[in-house]
């Protein structure tokens, strides 16, 4: 504990080595004013949101009151219960108390069919004809059914064909909905479990680094770490398509915390898995990494002279890379090395970077271990006959 603290206060204090205290008085000043804008913005934001909510019940609330006053034309008794529901919704959902009650309002919506009667035979086409319209902009999945049903001529059939088309529409509505809010849930999970496994990971390399203490396996908890961290990748990019694709029972199920840390465990197992592949002679290649050689490349700054003979060749610290950059007698190069100095800036070496590439991949992909498992299971398995 004693270390990481120590290790923090080192690194607090080398960002903020050389700062002049204006500057950091201004860029503390900047920091309010940026977080001040911020708030104004997102709470502009869910103020818009909300108008557009208000705004779009209280469009449904005008409907249905048309909807009544058109009833009334030709039933001017019996109306009333419905006219006092229409007022206690469209009451409720003014501000500052908002509150949009669209269950109540739907069945608003079907009693006001029931009021129908064989004589309505003109108003019941004209609403049948009015919601098809609506039904096939939402792309319902009965349209064509409904569509074969317009030509009906009995009043009293085709207003059981309407009551039904406007449930449908409603429950695809109410299920769209449900959809969308289950949707955000899921990218809210899934990106959070991405966020945990990307600041475990830099905690981890900053802290311990995996690749220098003796008696380990060298990256194997890097290994583990990029798995997750790939598995919640996939996770967060799958959730773009699940609203598309996927009905709200699946994208429901798929929203458990169990589940989800289930499919984070696969991928962090399947990377340890794919790690030991590495040392066999199951799984080799250029694009493989050699385990042995894993660790960081450490920046050197060779100086040279006018004939190209080196002169000078020194660790680099950033000032140096700095001057370097600007320098034609000197170049920039790195080599191997696991450890380095605490000032020395580095970058993973190539083994490193294949080690990362392949487990994340295996937490990515579902299928890549299991088929790399079942393909040789088949060449090692013993020949039946």
């Amino acid at each position: 504990m004693d270390k990481e603290g120590s290790a923090l206060t080192r690194f607090v204090s080398d960002v903020l080595e050389g700062v002049p205290a204006s500057t950091l008085v201004l860029g503390a000043v900047l920091s309010v004013i940026l977080a001040y804008v911020l708030f104004r913005t997102m709470n502009g934001s869910r103020s818009e949101i909300r108008k557009g909510k208000i705004a779009r019940f209280q469009q449904f609330a005008q409907d249905l009151k048309w909807r009544i006053d058109r009833l009334k034309l030709r039933h001017p008794d019996g109306l009333s219960d419905e006219e006092a529901e229409l007022a206690a919704l469209r009451k409720g959902a003014e501000e500052p108390t908002y509150h949009a009650d669209w269950d109540a309002a739907y069945a608003l919506e079907r009693a006001l069919i029931e009021h129908f009667d064989e004589s309505d035979g003109q108003e019941i086409d004209f609403d049948y004809s009015r919601n098809l319209e609506q039904a096939r902009a939402m792309g319902l999945t009965e349209f064509a059914v409904y569509e074969a049903s317009a030509t009906e001529a009995d009043p009293l059939r085709k207003k059981l064909a309407l009551s039904k088309l406007v449930a449908d529409m409603q429950w695809a509505r109410a299920e769209a909905y449900a959809k969308r809010k289950v949707a955000v849930a899921f990218v809210s999970r899934t990106g959070f479990l991405m966020l945990i496994c990307g600041v475990v990971a830099t905690v981890f390399l900053y802290f311990d680094p995996p690749f220098t203490d003796p008696g380990e396996f060298s990256g194997l908890d890097f290994a583990v770490i990029s798995g997750a961290f790939g598995a919640s990748f996939f996770m967060l990019a799958r959730s773009q398509n699940a609203l598309r694709i996927s009905s709200y029972s699946d994208i429901r199920r798929s929203l458990d915390w169990p589940l989800l840390l289930i499919r984070l465990a696969f991928g962090s197992a399947a990377a340890a898995a794919l790690y030991f592949f590495f040392e066999t002679d199951l799984l080799s290649g250029q694009l493989t990494p050699t385990l042995r050689y894993v660790g960081y490349e450490e920046f050197v700054v060779v100086t040279t002279d006018t004939q190209g003979r080196v002169i000078e060749a020194e660790p680099a610290s950033a000032q140096a890379l700095a001057e370097a950059m600007t320098d034609d007698d000197k170049q920039v190069l790195s080599t191997a090395d696991s450890g380095g100095g605490d000032d020395s800036p580095r970058v993973p070496n190539r083994n490193l970077a294949l080690l990362f590439f392949w487990s994340f991949l295996a937490g990515f992909s579902e299928r890549l271990v299991p088929s790399l498992l079942r393909g040789k299971e088949d060449e090692v398995a013993p020949v039946k006959g």
